[in-house]
């Protein structure tokens, strides 16, 4: 099933990240990505997003607006890396995102999935999983559009976009192994 759900216990946690590593892996061999590394999704490096909105470096800040749909990330990957997100996490003590759209392409060509993400604002930890088979993946050379839906504030929002990046060792960072 779709969507995002709250993951309470870190074992389970760590088998959908786990997962992820070896979805990434086999499409690297796949595709042929030579010296595969997996590191962290980067907003500013990944995402393209930070410096859009003013922000700069590897920040999770959105601009989000009230009750409106709005573009924050949108881009294509290059024909060396892919990503793939798998979890959401507010960093403010009161989020303004209530939801999060995923797209394939630039343009919105396909809607993958909607993550409902209020429910993991209420928890403590403020963080929520999709399941392992739902993870949302973009290849390589793959347009992607992300869209943030404000509730009832307009503002600054810190909605961190957990996920695995996988390209070539050098293209980002050098050091590092294979997960």
């Amino acid at each position: 099933m779709p969507g995002l759900r709250l993951e309470t216990m870190p074992e389970k946690a760590m088998q959908i990240e786990q997962a992820v590593i070896t979805k990434l892996l086999a499409y690297a061999a796949a595709k042929k990505i030579s010296d595969p590394i997996i590191r962290d999704l980067l907003p500013d490096e990944d995402l393209k997003g930070a410096t859009a909105m003013g922000v700069s470096g590897h920040i999770w800040r959105q601009n989000v607006s009230a009750l409106l749909v709005g573009t924050v990330y949108s881009g294509t990957n290059p024909d060396d890396r892919a990503f793939a997100i798998y979890k959401v996490q507010g960093t403010l003590n009161e989020p303004i995102t209530v939801t999060i759209k995923f797209y394939d392409g630039t343009a919105r060509s396909r809607l993958l999935d909607i993550w409902q993400v209020e429910a993991a604002w209420m928890e403590k930890d403020k963080v929520g999983y999709c399941n392992p088979e739902d993870v949302i993946f973009y290849g390589v050379s793959k347009g992607y559009n992300i869209d943030f839906t404000g509730g009832k504030n307009t503002g600054i929002d810190g909605v961190i976009l957990g996920g695995k990046v996988v390209e070539p060792r050098g293209k980002t960072i050098t050091a590092g192994r294979v997960m």
